[in-house]
């Protein structure tokens, strides 16, 4: 057994019937050529279980949930209640799995069993792009068990890098645990509050020394990203949500994107997906007639799991403004980086692990009670949101992968949204491309294909600004450099 970390614990009560908390995937595959047979992934699956904890282990609760949950071998482990075999109705295209998708992403992961789920998607025909016999993997994978690298790290056990596949060492002899009784777990629960007290006070150590981090930036003025929280405007995104969702992806050429940021002095690939989210959304808020006059503001995770990695979940943030109200590309593209620029220093200032050890001190049966109840009041309607939405960029692989044979040929990402915060956007990168995917509540984003289309659009034009940048003037320092070798 082991009790779960603080942040993932909050993955479990942030849960509410309308926002179930896994992060998922559709990953598109090339046929091999052979009809598609299910059991080939299935014994492929039963053969690597050994090799990332993640699949059959399952959360128990402590009674009343007065501490929290923890972590158990299940038992009853069954990889055939954790996989499906669907065909869609031919000629099946985007449409088809998109809202098959739509319906998975909806549906709760049983919190009886390992928390995650794989469902396998044939009949794709109708898409003229993808080879005969190609198929989709829809996945879900519940937020308290990894984070968006934690997925990657998952299906790494999965993945091979040639079509031949690799020799994985046989597992050993698996021996699952017995389910703990009520009264062993309150037994431990107990033991764990001893400790409490110290633990509440390197947490608010660590607060009281990343405020002073902070406090020293806002007396310098160097920094300004401590003010957009909660200084966000309401936009048709920060509602209350239902359960049914809005999902769908565009991709993106990566050196398209790298052109764009090599033409722009000082910026990232990061800035760059940031300000193509930006674009989207001045457009589409302005095609509703719902762009507000304050710049909408985004949360972008950072995982820190390499810094304090004692869990799979380590997380920290940042808060950007997106310079929504500027109407040219490349001022908006600036006013991003530059933003960019001071939250990272923000978030070191705060400390890498004070974002994420905080919730240790929050009970957990009053916070569990306290997101049920705001979602069953409808709250999140009567106040400013802390940030507009959420977007997360997750690396994936450069090189191209392959499942049982078949060749991986694109990857979208899935992940929750909660009351308040109903969009989320996804960015993920494989093999040369980079994926933008929107995942939102269907009654605060029921036209998700206008969104998409902005996205498309908003590349465009900075790709044609950034272009036009380069072919005017040279930036000084380019001209000062080339005078200096006489060839100015």
């Amino acid at each position: 057994m082991q009790v779960l970390d603080s942040l993932d614990s909050a993955f479990l009560y942030l849960e509410t019937p309308d926002a179930p908390m896994h992060i998922g995937s559709v990953q598109i595959y090339e046929g091999t050529g052979d009809e598609f047979v299910i059991d080939r992934y299935r014994s492929l699956i039963r053969s690597r279980l050994h090799t990332s904890s993640v699949f059959r282990r399952r959360v128990v609760h402590v009674p009343l949930d007065l501490g929290r949950p923890y972590w158990v071998e299940d038992p009853k482990f069954d990889l055939d209640a954790h996989l499906q075999h669907l065909r869609l109705p031919g000629p099946a295209g985007w449409r088809q799995l998109r809202d098959l998708a739509e319906r998975q992403f909806a549906t709760p992961l049983d919190p009886n069993r390992p928390l995650w789920s794989l469902t396998f998607v044939e009949g794709l025909d109708g898409l003229p792009e993808l080879p005969k016999g190609s198929f989709a993997l829809i996945s879900k994978i519940h937020h308290a068990a990894v984070d968006g690298m934690g997925s990657m790290d998952l299906f790494s056990a999965l993945w091979d890098t040639s079509a031949e596949g690799r020799v994985v060492p046989a597992p050993g002899h698996w021996e699952p645990e017995r389910l703990p009784s009520r009264l062993g777990l309150l037994g431990r629960t107990v033991a764990h509050l001893v400790t409490e007290p110290a633990t509440i006070a390197r947490t608010a150590t660590a607060v009281v020394r990343g405020g002073w981090g902070l406090g020293r930036e806002v007396l310098t003025g160097e920094h300004h990203s401590h003010r957009l929280l909660f200084a966000a405007p309401k936009t048709c995104f920060n509602e209350p949500i239902v359960i049914q969702r809005s999902f769908g992806g565009v991709s993106f050429p990566l050196n398209g994107i790298k052109a764009i940021k090599n033409r722009v002095e000082g910026t990232t690939v990061n800035d760059v997906v940031l300000a193509i989210c930006a674009g989207a959304l001045r457009q589409y808020l302005q095609a509703n007639d719902d762009l507000p006059d304050r710049p909408l503001v985004a949360m972008a995770p950072i995982s820190v799991r390499d810094e304090v990695h004692t869990g799979l979940n380590r997380v920290s943030a940042m808060l950007v403004e997106l310079a929504t109200g500027e109407p040219d590309a490349m001022r908006r593209l600036a006013a991003i980086h530059e933003s960019t620029r001071e939250s990272k220093a923000y978030a070191k200032a705060i400390g890498a692990g004070t974002l994420t050890d905080s919730t240790r001190v929050v009970p957990y049966s009053l916070a569990s009670g306290a997101a049920k109840l705001y979602s069953r009041m409808k709250v999140a309607h009567y106040h400013r949101p802390p940030f507009n939405l959420v977007i997360t960029n997750v690396p994936g692989p450069r090189s191209e992968l392959y499942l049982g044979g078949a060749r991986m040929l694109n990857l979208f990402g899935m992940a929750p949204v909660i009351d308040g915060l109903g969009l989320i956007i996804v960015v993920t990168s494989y093999a040369g491309h980079l994926t933008i995917s929107v995942n939102a509540a269907r009654n605060l984003l029921p036209d998700v294909d206008l969104l998409l289309a902005a996205i498309r659009s908003s590349y465009r034009e900075l790709s044609r600004a950034a272009a036009a940048r380069r072919a005017g003037k040279r930036p000084a320092k380019k001209v000062a450099r080339r005078q200096a070798r006489g060839r100015g």
